[in-house]
This record gives structure tokens, C-alpha cells and sequence, in this order.
């Protein structure tokens, strides 16, 4: 994923910051990186097709600006703090599945806290107790069995189950729903409290 270049190539104008290379992560929507002269910050870059049945001008503005809009101004516990986040344009590439042979992209971006990665214990917690991943099955296990799987976990996993459980209470607070949930959406602050990143994949529901 080569959002950053297409930023620079099509509205380099419109990015915000002057950016420290190397990338600290990327996925099928995005890349992030490292801000000069911010060490506690980070950009993330984003793309978002259009597909046949989505209007992407109309998802990016009824979908994706609300649910950071809110962030921005309510931070929640449970989700990696926003600072800000700008438009940057649409535009089309070569799409030969397309009607028109064309296909609209939008590209934005959010500046956020940086975050850390979790362990390889700490992931294999949060596969058990919460990842979406299992033949499309999300978890919802209510706090008093997700305690009880923490116990067992930590016979043979190194992790901090207060935290863990922590985290999960305040997943369960509206009005922020995350529909992807699993570990590589997880990262942690410098104190270790965890917290979901990639926010493209969320709804607002009832405030």
C-alpha cells in the first residue's frame, strides 16, 4: 500500500506535516507514519475505493468524518486519541471492472498518539477473548467469562489481565463501535493501556 506517494504525487499541498521515514505500519487502507519534531504523534494516510455499491463521496462524509469528528472531540479509553483529521480530494485510477473503466478513491488522513505494539502474548489473549477473525464469529463474551478465560490464559501467557480486562469494560461503552476487532487493531500507550486503532471499519451509534 503506497498511500503516502499517492499523497504526494496527486495533493502534496494538502499533507500537513513533514514526515519521518521509515513507515511504522500499513494495511489495505493506509500507512502511518513517525512526525518530525512530534515524537508522541503520528500520521495515518488513507485511501478508500469506490465500489458498485457504495457511493464513496457519500461514505466518506456519512461514515468515516463523523466517526472522527467524534474521536476528535470525545476521546474515548478504548480507542487511540485524534487530533485532527483534513480531506485531501478524490480521484480516479484505471479500473477495467468498472462500467466507465474509471474507479473513484478518496484520500484522507488523521493525525493521532503514537502507539506500540503488543506482545505475541498479549495478541494470543486478545485472539482468544475478542478477535473477529474465526469464520466471521464476534466475540461478545460477557465480562465474567472473559475473567475467567484470563485466569486460564495466564497459566501459560505473560500479559497484564487487569488491563486486558480493563480494555474490554470500555469496549462495551457506546457510541463507538468497532466492527473489526483483532490483534493487529491493538496497540498500546507508553503506560501499557491498550486501545484500537484503524478507525475507517467503525460505527456511531446512539450518543
Amino acid at each position: 500500500m503506497m498511500v503516502l506517494s499517492l499523497c504526494q504525487k496527486l495533493c502534496a499541498d494538502k499533507i500537513p506535516v513533514k514526515i519521518s521515514r521509515p513507515r511504522l505500519g500499513d494495511g489495505s487502507d493506509g500507512e502511518v507514519f513517525e512526525i518530525d519534531n512530534q515524537p508522541d504523534k503520528v500520521i495515518k494516510f488513507c485511501i478508500d475505493y469506490e465500489s458498485f455499491d457504495i457511493n464513496i463521496n457519500v461514505h466518506y462524509k456519512q461514515d468515516i468524518v463523523p466517526i472522527l469528528d467524534y474521536l476528535v472531540a470525545s476521546p474515548i479509553q478504548a480507542y487511540a486519541r485524534v487530533y485532527s483529521h483534513s480531506y485531501m480530494g478524490i480521484y480516479e485510477r484505471e479500473f477495467l471492472s468498472s462500467p466507465n473503466g474509471k474507479q473513484k478513491f478518496v484520500l484522507y488522513y488523521y493525525i493521532m498518539e503514537k502507539l506500540y505494539k503488543i506482545s505475541e502474548d498479549e495478541s494470543k489473549v486478545f485472539h482468544s477473548i475478542l478477535s473477529h477473525e474465526d469464520h466471521g464469529i464476534v466475540k461478545d463474551y460477557p465480562l465474567r467469562k472473559i475473567e475467567k478465560m484470563l485466569t486460564e490464559l495466564s497459566r501459560g501467557l505473560d500479559f497484564d489481565a487487569k488491563k486486558v480486562t480493563l480494555f474490554c469494560e470500555n469496549l462495551k461503552s457506546p457510541p463507538v463501535v468497532h466492527l473489526d476487532i483483532h490483534p493487529r487493531n491493538i496497540m498500546k500507550d507508553h503506560s501499557g493501556s491498550f486501545k484500537l486503532i484503524d478507525f475507517d471499519r467503525c460505527l456511531l451509534g446512539v450518543l
